[in-house]
């Protein structure tokens, strides 16, 4: 009980300690990356090995020049291209090996070719040869590292992943059982206090009519809990990979006129539907489209005072069909406005008020829109009010 008090304050007040540390830790390695990657663009590598290769000659230049100085004709153009190979790849380590043969034999040692073929290739052959060698090793070996680098963030990637499933999942489970328990014990103590009374007082008019009175009470209760036990199953259903969607081609038109319909029925208020006059079609699962729809439109009037607008839009824009709930309701801070799909997340003036509801309806409609190939996302508007917003594939004919 302590523990799911504590993830219900933590959850009202807007904090979730897995999520919080994991936002830290991308913050966290996002500060770490290069501020001049540009500076490790081939581009730039064919630009840098000409100043090399300048300046190594140069210096080749000074040390010919140097009584007694040790000449180290050759060995610094190989190492400065193993040097750009390491870091800008294979194309200007390639430019940067010719660079430097044609500066040894043009202008160090400007004698050293003749015109015998063969001999100048016994004396250059080795030199390049051995260049190549060490160029392909070390361009193996970077791959190598940096695959093995890409393989380990992947990993980190995943764990990370899997550690906020599990935190989701040890979340669900805790609030789960805390919704049930509030009812389950509101039903137990109606039913042990009535048959206490009917044992000790038999059945008196005052006892029939308690037992009226908790029999209401108690069938409330447990519709509240089929309730969240139909949301936990739904919830559970759009997660699971091995329930797949059953599409058909379907028009989001006439499924917004049926749900519009019944939810109108039910709530007695006036819900504005606007829609072009051709066809919405869609390559989608109308079962599940609909539960979208009813989630989106049963929110929209359970959380707006009477006599507000409610209005459902929806229009074709290039491949995609796009479609807009807004209602009047109180104001949101940005923070909020995140977590609104988050599961069991209900904002701190619904959360303790007598509206019901577990928080769960828009965490399944997510999932179902993104598992359609779609997005779904809130925004503030101008006015007084929130709109959701589905962005949906179109069935391309």
């Amino acid at each position: 009980m302590r523990i799911s008090k504590t993830l219900m304050l933590a959850k009202v007040h807007g904090h979730h300690p897995k999520k919080e540390s994991f936002q830290q830790s991308q913050s966290h390695e996002d500060s770490h990356q290069p501020r001049f990657s540009w500076l490790q663009s081939p581009l730039f590598g064919y630009c840098a090995c000409f100043l090399l290769i300048g300046a190594l000659t140069l210096l080749e230049k000074i040390d010919q020049y140097i009584p007694h100085a040790p000449l180290f004709l050759g060995a610094p153009f190989g190492l400065a291209s193993i040097m750009v190979a390491l870091i800008w790849g294979i194309g200007p380590a390639l430019v940067s090996m010719v660079l430097g043969i044609l500066v040894i034999t043009q202008f160090l040692t400007p004698n050293i070719l003749s015109s015998d073929i063969v001999a100048d290739s016994i004396i250059v052959g080795p030199f390049i040869v051995a260049q190549l060698v060490a160029l392909v090793t070390v361009i193996w070996l970077e791959r190598s590292r940096r695959q093995i680098l890409a393989a380990q963030h992947i990993i980190i990637q995943v764990n990370s992943q899997l550690e906020q499933a599990n935190s989701l999942k040890d979340y669900v489970l805790i609030r789960a059982a805390h919704e049930l328990r509030t009812p389950l014990t509101t039903i137990l103590g109606r039913t042990q206090h009535l048959s206490s009374r009917l044992e000790k007082f038999g059945e008196t008019p005052e006892n029939w009519l308690a037992v009226q009175k908790y029999i209401g009470v108690m069938e409330k209760r447990t519709l509240h809990l089929r309730a969240l036990v139909e949301e936990l199953l739904d919830l559970s259903n759009v997660y699971a990979e091995g329930n797949p969607l059953h599409l058909t081609p379907c028009d989001l038109g006439n499924l917004c006129r049926d749900v519009i319909e019944d939810q109108q029925a039910l709530s007695g208020r006036t819900i504005e539907l606007e829609l072009p006059s051709d066809p919405l079609l869609l390559q989608a699962d109308d079962k599940r489209l609909s539960q979208v729809l009813v989630n989106l439109v049963s929110n929209a009037v359970k959380y707006s005072p009477e006599n507000t607008n409610i209005s459902v839009r929806a229009h074709a824009e290039d491949t995609h069909v796009m479609l807009q709930v807004h209602n009047e309701c109180p104001v949101f801070s940005q923070e909020q406005l995140v977590r609104l799909f988050e599961p069991f997340f209900r904002t701190p003036d619904v959360e303790y008020s007598p509206i019901p509801g577990w928080g769960l309806g828009l965490t399944i409609s997510k999932k179902i829109v993104e598992r359609h190939g779609g997005n779904i996302w809130a925004e503030l508007s101008q006015g007084k009010g929130i709109t959701i917003f589905v962005k949906l594939p179109a069935l391309v004919p």
